[in-house]
């Protein structure tokens, strides 16, 4: 009998801890993630638990998984497959019947990443790749699943009907990025949050939505700033109290600024600072930030003095939950004009 389960988790609750800990050295796991930053730091871990990486446990990111284990195995030679084309699929090749390989598959080989997941359900491989997987595979794990979106989500949730253990662990308000986009394909996936659940529950995916509820990064202070002013539940495990501070005086932020353990973080454009900084949602993943300063863009702001940050546009707000979300100690709140 095998099992399928969604795990949703919250900022700093151990979800990657969650997977490593199900590890063994005798039935095959694949983990699976979107970015090669997150890969990177499952294998450390996995190297840290085990002393080196075990042949059973192969680590991918999601697009290597799509092309090199699912696409190229049955359509190399049939198309002269030369790799993936990560931009966005030009916009004339919209406008193709699906039945046109071009499409798909750029005339000089490259396959659009965002139309792997068409391409297969295009070529009718969803059950050879079913098998394969069932060949090769006795537990498959997917880490940030709530960046899985367009043709992509219809494929891994096909892909999950195999006779595999499937875990799905993610955090619902972490979506700051898709791995896809191809026109109105699941466009609203993430819009509400009990119709994205009940895409999982409709398709016979056990839904766990206590298991990681809790922080360990967090300080009650912070997670109970987030669920006040975000409207995002999250809970802390932790006892301690920290403090979340608004900056209103230059020369106590020149002092925040020029202090290189309070780590900045901006709504964008971190690379053109003149101090050292992050952007908000590009510092997804990261997990050994003491001290913050999160510096708020004209809307935030304006919203902070409201009292309704619950108000931002979805992206934005998860995108300030992700910043929040990163301080393990006291968090300073900066409006970006008193930058100068």
């Amino acid at each position: 009998m095998v099992d399928k389960k969604l795990i949703l988790a919250v900022a700093g609750s151990g979800k990657t801890t969650n997977l490593i800990d199900k590890l063994n050295l005798t039935e095959r796991f694949y983990l699976v993630t979107y970015t090669i930053t997150n890969a990177s730091l499952i294998r450390l871990r996995i190297i840290k638990k085990f002393g080196y990486l075990p042949n059973n446990i192969k680590v991918f990111t999601y697009f290597n998984f799509l092309y090199s284990f699912c696409v190229k195995p049955f359509l190399y030679y049939k198309y002269n497959l030369k790799g993936i084309f990560l931009e966005n699929s030009p916009e004339p090749t919209n406008y193709f019947k699906n039945e046109n390989i071009r499409k798909y598959i750029s005339k000089s080989g490259y396959a659009y990443h965002n139309r792997l997941g068409k391409l297969i359900e295009q070529e009718n491989l969803i059950d050879d790749i079913k098998l394969r997987l069932e060949k090769f595979c006795d537990h498959f794990y997917y880490d940030e699943v709530q960046d899985l979106g367009g043709h992509d989500f219809n494929f891994i949730i096909e892909l999950s009907k195999s006779k595999v253990n499937f875990l799905f662990v993610g955090d619902f308000y972490q979506q700051t990025y898709v791995t896809s986009f191809d026109r109105n394909v699941n466009g609203n996936l993430h819009k509400d949050y009990d119709k994205y659940l009940k895409r999982y529950q409709d398709n016979n995916i056990t839904v766990d939505l206590e298991t990681l509820s809790n922080s360990w990064r967090c300080s009650p202070t912070i997670c109970n700033y987030i669920t006040d002013n975000l409207g995002i539940q999250i809970g802390s495990n932790r006892t301690d109290l920290t403090e979340i501070t608004y900056v209103e005086d230059k020369d106590v932020l020149t002092s925040i600024l020029n202090d290189n353990a309070i780590i900045k973080l901006v709504f964008n454009n971190a690379s053109k600072r003149t101090f050292r900084a992050k952007n908000w949602g590009e510092c997804k993943g990261e997990d050994d930030f003491i001290d913050t300063c999160i510096i708020m863009n004209a809307t935030t702001f304006n919203l902070y003095k409201k009292g309704t940050l619950d108000k931002l546009a979805n992206r934005t707000k998860n995108k300030l939950y992700v910043a929040l979300s990163r301080t393990r100690g006291n968090c300073f709140l900066v409006n970006e004009k008193l930058l100068g």
